[in-house]
């Protein structure tokens, strides 16, 4: 029982508390709904914080606060979900 949990620990990490600031920056550079001047880098979010939805254990509401073009902090939710090994935005505010 103890190695059943430990394995399924090491197998997928990020997924108990969501993806981190790189997962969720290549999220949101890969969708299509993130057009134009808006930049998400890792080096450009923080304060993010994630909670899964109880019904859907894959999908996580996430706030955090990125820089935007005109310097200042900006905050943000986000709907992301775990697809196989990599994260996807299913939406922006």
């Amino acid at each position: 029982m103890l190695l059943l949990t430990i394995a399924v620990g090491v197998t997928a990490p990020s997924a108990a508390s969501g993806p981190s600031g790189a997962e969720l920056a290549a999220a949101l550079q890969a969708a299509p709904q993130v057009a134009g001047p808006v930049s998400f880098r890792t080096d450009t979010i923080r304060s993010l914080r994630c909670r899964a939805f109880e019904e859907e254990p894959t999908e996580y509401r996430c706030r955090f606060k990125a820089w935007d073009a005109q310097g200042r902090w900006k905050r943000h939710l986000v709907i992301v979900a775990l697809d196989k090994d990599k994260w996807v935005l299913l939406s922006l505010d």
